[in-house]
């Protein structure tokens, strides 16, 4: 707990808006090869301390359908399919070579903006 304490603490001070992927936990436990990975980080504790947090500063959380954030490219939103196993996101359209996990947070990071603009109606963030 107080890990999750310290990282939800340091995410809400450096960051004025965190973006979650909205996972169904319980659906993620049942596949046997995701399920220590997400037990290991206590997601739903995670995502719920970071929350409290940020009603506090001012801060925004927001939970993102996490449909394809992993699929579409973080440079030109192609849908470019993987395998669990593949660790690299390589778009053969644009041609951006990255961690798969680094174009999917970049993805999460775009959805989560984009929620903002549709509650906020504002075009500055």
């Amino acid at each position: 707990m107080d890990f999750i304490n310290q990282v939800s603490r340091g995410l809400v001070d450096r960051f004025s808006v965190v973006a979650f992927e909205d996972l169904n936990i319980k659906n993620i436990l049942q596949n046997g090869n995701l399920a220590k990975s997400t037990l290991d980080v206590a997601w739903g504790m995670l995502v719920a301390a970071t929350g409290s947090k940020a009603a506090y500063s001012g801060s925004e959380v927001i939970l993102v359908n996490p449909r394809n954030t992993s699929q579409v490219c973080s440079g030109c939103e192609t849908i470019v399919q993987k395998e669990l196993a593949d660790r690299a996101h390589s778009c053969p359209r644009c041609g951006i070579v990255m961690d798969r996990d680094l174009s999917a947070a970049l993805n999460i990071l775009r959805l989560g903006v984009q929620s903002l603009r549709q509650i906020y109606g504002s075009p500055g963030l």
